[in-house]
């Protein structure tokens, strides 16, 4: 149960808060632009009709708001056709919810409104002032957010109740998806670091430190007597690492030495590097139980997203439906 009120809360919940707030701080300036044009309808869903401005607004929110109405350049029937069919799929849900007898109090709306704010860093005050600057009331997005809430609770009720995850359905993901479970190649360095804020000085210990390694002296002991950098009293040990957790040049060089092996001088603006391979491991496969959680979450969104899709052709198959573009 906790899993699946999880998953519904990723895939739905994001759309209330996400989709919600960028149509009232972004999106809605588009529909005063529209305003100027006579309004018209665009489709028609069973009893509902969907308007040119309801549209434009959505298309605004799709594009990320563009200027003034969000019709430009990158105008294209394609991707209104694509905004329009949004429209008409979350038409057929508040159809569907309202049918069902799906209610929303107002404590759910709170609450709602309430989540907006703190993903979105906003005040009450600051949510206030750029619904009446977008032209939107707080009763009008109150009711956007009742619609939305109503979808989710939609969804929740026909689907999630039904969805069964079964421990050997995880068990055969885990084997067949197994090359996405690998820990990352890792590699342990030791690190010796001259710094060139004085250059003489620079020059004396890196001929120090290469006539011990010619000598055949430990290369941590020469880390404890000439090192600047990190991990001194550890004979420069920094530990395993990861691609990317280490600048790329002393990777490069990392990735060319066998273990044991120490690398030649590193020139790089601030100073000088020399490195010892201490170990290398190559990734391997996380344990079952370490994943199974992430596992049963991804099989929950995946049947969810086929039963839902299914509904909806289903759905849309019956309902009448006009698009008038």
């Amino acid at each position: 149960m906790k899993e699946r009120m999880s998953a519904i809360g990723d895939v739905l919940r994001t759309m209330v808060l996400a989709v919600l707030v960028a149509a009232a701080l972004v999106a809605v300036p588009a529909v005063h632009a529209a305003a100027e044009v006579v309004d018209r309808v665009v489709a028609v869903v069973n009893d509902r009709v969907i308007t040119l401005s309801e549209l434009n607004a959505a298309y605004a929110v799709a594009l990320g708001g563009l200027k003034g109405s969000g019709l430009g350049d990158e105008d294209t029937v394609e991707t209104r056709s694509k905004v329009l069919d949004n429209l008409i799929e979350r038409t057929l849900i508040k159809q569907a919810a309202e049918k069902a007898g799906i209610e929303v109090s107002e404590w759910e709306i709170d609450n709602a409104i309430e989540d907006v704010k703190r993903q979105n860093n906003l005040t009450h005050e600051a949510l206030m002032v750029a619904l009446a600057s977008s032209g939107l009331t707080y009763n009008e997005y109150r009711e956007q957010m009742r619609d939305e809430i109503r979808q989710v609770k939609f969804v929740n009720r026909r689907f999630r109740s039904k969805i069964v995850i079964q421990d050997e359905d995880v068990e055969e993901y885990y084997t067949q998806h197994i090359d996405d479970y690998y820990t990352a190649p890792s590699f342990r360095l030791r690190i010796l670091f001259l710094s060139s804020r004085d250059r003489r000085l620079l020059e004396l210990r890196l001929k120090a430190v290469m006539k011990g390694l010619n000598e055949g002296e430990e290369f941590s002991e020469l880390v404890r007597q000439y090192s600047e950098g990190p991990a001194v009293a550890s004979g420069g040990d920094i530990g395993y690492l990861e691609t990317g957790e280490v600048a790329p040049v002393i990777e490069e060089a990392a990735n060319r030495l066998e273990e044991g092996e120490v690398s030649g001088p590193i020139t790089t603006p601030e100073g000088v590097y020399l490195i010892q391979l201490v170990d290398r491991k190559e990734g391997e496969p996380q344990p079952l139980e370490e994943v199974k959680d992430s596992i049963r979450k991804a099989l929950y969104k995946k049947i969810l997203a086929q039963r839902y899709n299914f509904w909806l052709e289903e759905t849309k198959k019956i309902a009448y439906i006009e698009v008038r573009l």
